[in-house]
């Protein structure tokens, strides 16, 4: 085979193969429902998700806030999130773990209850913004708060 025909292969097959990098290990492209749960089947917990809060340069993790709310978001370890809210105007706080996401690789969605008191806080971002988050709030079905938090810092704050 000649230089010619090798240089030829490779500028043919250069677009195909970014694509392929781009996709196993870049941020979520299209816009497909949210899934994720925990393997274990090798003996170790490995979080499988196609909505990550860190993937590439992205990153969600952090603490965010707005007047009224305060909210630090990250993952503890494998399936296990952590969400502290504080309420700025009474000075409430609430710790939640959970793992349940849900939402589309465009918006991502996790979700957190506190059975108590029947409130769901729903933390919603979008990977072209790692500065925002949404806060959602529902207590019995109807909502509380519905809010878009600025990134505060990286620091995290509450925990379990």
């Amino acid at each position: 085979m000649d230089l010619r025909m090798i240089a030829l292969a490779t500028v043919c097959s250069l677009p195909f193969s970014l694509s392929l990098s781009l996709a196993v290990g870049g941020i979520p492209k299209s816009d497909q429902p949210c899934q994720a749960y925990l393997d274990s089947s090798q003996g170790i917990d490995d979080e499988k998700n196609n909505c990550p809060i860190t993937v590439g340069n992205f990153s969600i993790r952090g603490t965010f806030s707005n007047s009224n709310w305060q909210a630090s978001f990250w993952v503890w370890e494998p399936a296990y999130y952590i969400l502290h809210v504080k309420n700025k105007q009474n000075g409430s706080t609430i710790n939640l773990t959970g793992f349940n996401v849900t939402g589309t690789t465009s918006r991502p969605q996790y979700r957190f209850t506190d059975s108590e008191r029947n409130v769901n806080y729903i933390v919603t971002f979008r990977y072209s913004d790692p500065n925002t988050l949404r806060l959602e709030i529902y207590q019995n079905n109807r909502a509380f708060a519905n809010e878009l938090l600025g990134r505060e810092s990286d620091k995290l704050i509450g925990g379990p």
